[in-house]
């Protein structure tokens, strides 16, 4: 019966995008463009830009300008650049070429010594036709992202990685939650340019080993958006169910993992 329902839900759902003009895909997003895409600053300050590709990683041989020039000073570092505010101007415009593409980013300088409660700093343009979903933060690393952003498209669902300073690292499509795997399998170079991470084929159990405290399970659990509650807590076996996976945890009198054990459910 199941099988059935989901074999309908798809032909509805191919009969209702054949009656709709096809709304712009993730894979159609621009071949350039510059992030953040909006910042505000104050006289004085600097912040750095870079210039993306459609797999939001660092294009190279990227030429920079700033207009107008009086209200900014700008310096290329590598493929990056660095924006300083000495005038103050709502009109400043970054602009990245780079093969024939280029891209803008728009700043607002302000004088003074603050900025007031509650404005936004700098900003990232969503994908074409793609909604975010969630915000989390990413598990720290060296030269790693410091959130993930995770937008839902016509296509599917996207994380894009990105820095406290709202430069994107890279972007991957992704299936089931988001996790913080993708920043463990982004760490250690196990996915290819292009690659999808697919957190549905990993469950929890995967993710823990023998000595793993409470506290540490506790986390990882959260960061999949599963909730423990407080007789949880208090027991020494945990149990865990996710999309297509049941976990069980076996903790020891130190409050320790002894065994864990991970069970595929099937139709």
């Amino acid at each position: 019966m199941r099988k059935m329902m989901c074999a309908a839900i798809l032909v509805l759902l191919a009969f209702g995008i054949s009656m709709t003009r096809r709304p712009a895909l993730a894979q159609d997003a621009p071949a350039l463009v510059v992030v953040p895409t909006k910042a505000t600053m104050l006289v004085g300050e600097t912040h750095t830009f870079r210039a993306v590709g459609k797999d939001g990683r660092l294009r190279h041989n990227v030429r920079w300008g700033v207009s107008p020039e009086h209200a900014a000073k700008l310096t290329v570092n590598g493929d990056e650049a660095t924006v300083q505010a000495e005038e103050p101007s709502s009109t400043v415009v970054l602009t990245a070429y780079a093969e024939g593409d280029s891209s803008e980013a728009s700043i607002e300088i302000r004088s003074g010594t603050s900025l007031p409660i509650g404005t936004t700093k700098w900003s990232v343009t969503e994908l074409p036709g793609c909604k975010t979903t969630k915000i989390m933060p990413a598990v720290p690393s060296a030269n790693g992202p410091d959130i993930y952003v995770q937008e839902a498209c016509p296509d599917g669902s996207y994380i894009r990685a990105i820095t406290d300073d709202g430069r994107e690292l890279w972007r991957r499509a992704i299936s089931g939650p988001l996790a913080p795997v993708a920043t463990r399998l982004e760490a250690k170079n196990e996915i290819a340019p292009g690659e999808h991470i697919n957190v549905s084929t990993r469950s929890l159990c995967d993710e823990i080993s023998p000595g793993m405290t409470k506290d540490s399970v506790a986390r990882l659990a959260q960061g999949r958006d599963l909730r423990l509650g407080e007789k949880e807590r208090l027991s020494n076996n945990w149990v865990f169910e996710e999309q297509n996976f049941r976990c069980t945890i076996l903790f020891g009198e130190a409050g320790t993992v002894v065994k864990n054990k991970k069970v595929i459910f099937t139709d």
